[in-house]
């Protein structure tokens, strides 16, 4: 156990620290620097008997790997909670610095998941890749935008395919229009590549690949998919259960409930938007290739419509790839 409790509170510039003995007496208090220069200088005033916690926000991450040699334990906490427990009308860095250590030595402290650093960077490499498709999307919409506004539109479901550039090349376009146009396209070809570098890269990665293996058995799920699912997830036995994981992916209802009435709504779109879209895009080629997801998708379909069906088979892909990730079996259908 920890001879001594601290806790930090980051921020851009400045970061605020407290630390507690055992018995919560404050021993020692003080801010420094959010840089390389000065958290090195504050690593060196740690010892091996501290417990150390902080929010997770900003460049946490980074200064916990920094901190992490120096110090007994370090401890993320989970922000939503740490809210609920410490709310006070006293709002100020060093109180939100001693709250945490205090928390930390009562044994109260709800904590996150500190992610390993491999994981961290294939996390990195996927939130590039949905960075690089996100602008190309917009490029697209671009164009599409710009020959809407001139009267003109194309047949071709992808405005950079072959068949587009034909159609576009048919046009009467002003010769302003048909460089911007142009120039959007060059943009999109030039994101092709990158996107299709960072997704070599990915699938080439050799972390995982017992887990990976097992999720590609899921009806929707390919090499690329199961790479996402794997990195964005990171330990899955963190989790109670399916749900708790349907839960992490934000492929959950909204729950209101008053009295003996409850009303679900929306879905919560917490947590990780990349590890939520890879089930929702898997959900149409999966409901097709196994007759258990097809029956699911007919019976929300039923009820109520398309995107009601898609969410639901996305939502029940996530408790799959939790029992397969936790028993290490193949996917069956059912």
């Amino acid at each position: 156990m920890s001879a001594s409790f601290m806790g930090v509170d980051l921020h851009r510039r400045t970061c605020y620290f407290t630390e507690i003995d055992s018995e919560g007496k404050v021993l020692r208090r003080g801010r420094f620097g959010n840089n390389i220069e000065a958290v090195s200088a504050f690593a060196g005033t740690l010892s091996s008997e501290v417990g150390l916690v902080v929010e997770p926000v900003l460049n946490y991450l980074w200064f916990l790997d920094l901190v992490a040699p120096y110090v007994g334990s370090v401890h993320p906490a989970n922000p939503s909670r740490v809210r609920l427990i410490a709310e006070a009308r006293t709002k100020c860095d060093r109180y939100d610095a001693l709250m945490l250590a205090e928390l930390l030595r009562t044994n109260f402290l709800p904590e996150s998941y500190y992610v390993p650093r491999e994981i961290r960077e294939l996390r990195d490499l996927i939130r590039q890749r949905g960075q690089l498709v996100s602008l190309r999307v917009t490029l697209k919409n671009r164009i599409r935008h710009l020959l809407f506004l001139n009267g003109s539109s194309v047949s071709a479901a992808d405005i950079s395919s072959a068949k587009a550039h034909r159609e576009i090349g048919r046009l009467a376009l002003s010769p302003v229009i048909g460089e911007l146009i142009g120039r959007c396209l060059g943009t999109i070809g030039y994101l092709n590549g990158q996107i299709w570098e960072l997704e070599e890269k990915l699938t080439a990665s050799n972390k995982g690949e017992k887990e990976r293996a097992l999720l590609e058995t899921i009806p929707g799920i390919g090499p690329l998919s199961a790479i996402i699912i794997y990195a964005e997830s990171g330990d899955m036995g963190r989790f109670k259960s399916g749900r708790a994981f349907a839960s992490y992916c934000g492929l959950v209802p909204r729950v209101r409930s008053s009295g003996d009435k409850t009303r679900l709504g929306p879905i919560t779109k917490t947590g990780s938007t990349a590890l939520r879209r890879v089930f929702v895009e898997a959900a149409i080629a999966a409901s097709r290739k196994s007759e258990g997801l097809s029956r699911l998708f007919n019976r929300v379909l039923y009820r109520g419509n398309v995107q009601k069906a898609r969410v639901a088979v996305a939502h029940k892909l996530a408790q799959i790839a939790y029992a397969i990730a936790t028993k290490g079996e193949r996917f069956k259908d059912f």
